[in-house]
């Protein structure tokens, strides 16, 4: 009978999961760890039980096992505890249950620990990968990253990639325009230049930013991007003993936050409502097909940099 392992994750630090899992399997004998597609519960369970040809010990992955739904309560005596000849390593979102409570019992699980978006966790897994390299790292370069990247392994890979190209360089420290460099296109750039531009109420830069975005960047995606800046800027400003808890519940990271905390001071609260409030009525208008467009969003960014300074 097999044994159920259940990873779950997403992204790269799922997939560096599952090869340290399955690199564990081949250590105790388990050979030829293959892959098949999630179909039905009782094939998979029916074709996982016996033995192999040319081995007592066989192992399979199910990648998206989520498709199967959720495990048949009829079907636990099918499953063996930790062990088993036969192991089926199930990946799914780590979101999605597909064992019910009452089969958990004999099975396994593997989790991505993924630290939250404040967490120094994610401080050191940057500065260990730029450390591999013999380089250093600006504060900003890792608030940047922080910002860019929420899975751990990507963040882990990106950063190291930057600091393998620094290293080759002969770079003494990892820059902010390095991050730029490196990690965005044309599009990214423009539209950071336009975020961190419009918090700190610099219009040569705005107007520059949104002008070429506005010839080649899709328009929903640019005014999501300025909501979640914005609102988080909005609530500081509104609640600005309460930092830490609107930090937290938002999720922001650390360089959403400190430029979010210079537009609190550039615009103050009633002029950052109104923003948001035109960009909420912007994309609205847009999804009703009733024709929001650039010079829209240009008249309300320009109404905005107008307020600088003025609270």
């Amino acid at each position: 009978m097999p044994h159920l392992h259940i990873i779950s994750g997403t992204g790269a630090a799922v997939r560096r999961l599952l090869g340290e899992e399955k690199a564990k399997l081949e250590n105790d004998g388990y050979e030829d760890v293959g892959s098949t597609e999630a179909g039905d519960w009782v094939t998979l369970l029916s074709e996982n039980s016996g033995r192999g040809l040319w081995s007592d010990k066989s192992a399979v992955i199910v990648e998206e096992a989520e498709r199967l739904g959720p495990l048949p309560g009829r079907l636990a005596p099918m499953l063996e505890g930790p062990g088993a000849d036969n192991v089926i390593l199930l990946v799914c979102k780590p979101d999605v249950s597909v064992v019910p409570k009452e089969c958990a019992g004999c099975c396994t699980f593997s989790r991505v620990s993924s630290p939250p978006p404040w967490s120094k966790e994610r401080d050191e897994i940057i500065y260990s990968e730029a450390k591999k390299f013999g380089v250093g790292i600006s504060r900003r370069s890792v608030s940047m990253l922080k910002e860019m990247f929420e899975d751990i392994g990507e963040l882990a890979a990106e950063t190291g990639m930057i600091a393998r190209v620094c290293s080759l360089r002969k770079t003494g420290e990892i820059t902010a325009a390095h991050v730029e460099e490196l990690c965005l296109s044309d599009g990214s750039r423009n539209m950071l230049k336009l975020l961190d531009g419009l918090c700190a109420g610099n219009c040569g830069d705005c107007m520059a930013s949104l002008e070429d975005l506005s010839r080649r960047s899709e328009f929903q995606p640019l005014i999501a991007a300025l909501h979640n800046r914005f609102r988080l800027a909005m609530y500081l400003a509104m609640f600005r003993g309460e930092r830490a808890g609107v930090v937290r519940a938002l999720g922001a990271r650390d360089y959403a936050v400190r430029n979010a905390e210079t537009a609190a001071k550039t615009y103050g609260a009633e002029r950052l409502k109104k923003f948001v409030t035109g960009l909420v009525r912007i994309t609205a208008s847009d999804r009703a097909g009733r024709g929001a467009d650039w010079r829209d969003l240009s008249l309300l960014v320009i109404e905005l940099l107008s307020g600088a300074g003025q609270k």
